[in-house]
């Protein structure tokens, strides 16, 4: 009888465990997701790849996050079109902002992670808005305060990628 309440008991914990390790896995993928959805109010499909998701926030809220998604040739017509429905830019960045764009991510991110994003996509759409007010940001002076606390769209067609950055300095 107690071999019997071990075995059942040990099949309970292992089953709360796969549940939680599941659960997990589901409610961070649907969260990045709905994170864009919030920041930009384009639903991206629940299928979309989360291919990397990476924060790093420090005690007093500075920081940055990174968000990379794979979505399938057929949504992304669908997302390039809400794109273009909100306003959104189209591609490419204008050169000499995007290298002194550049030069700022690579200070406040990582060099690795800088270097995943694509300023020198030529084909999509790009929105750039200011973090506290979510008004549109179109001045190409990257020492503009509105520059201290941001996020950015990129809709990349040549991949079928669409690239979330977001800091806060």
């Amino acid at each position: 009888m107690m071999k019997n309440t071990r075995i059942i008991i040990s099949g309970f914990v292992v089953f709360i465990i796969l549940l939680a390790v599941f659960y997990r896995g589901i409610f961070d993928n649907n969260k990045e997701i709905e994170f864009f959805n919030d920041r930009f109010g384009i639903q991206l499909p629940k299928e979309s790849e989360i291919i990397l998701s990476k924060k790093s926030y420090g005690a007093m809220g500075d920081g940055y996050r990174v968000y990379i998604y794979q979505v399938s040739s057929e949504s992304m017509k669908m997302i390039a079109q809400k794109g273009r429905e909100n306003h959104w830019s189209e591609l490419p960045l204008p050169s000499d902002f995007s290298a002194a764009f550049f030069k700022k991510i690579e200070e406040i991110t990582d060099e690795t992670t800088s270097k995943l994003l694509p300023f020198d996509a030529d084909q999509g759409y790009f929105t750039i808005r200011n973090n506290q007010t979510n008004t549109s940001i179109s001045r190409t002076d990257v020492s503009y305060s509105s520059f201290d606390n941001m996020m950015m769209g990129i809709i990349n067609l040549q991949n079928n990628r669409i690239y979330l950055l977001s800091y806060n300095l």
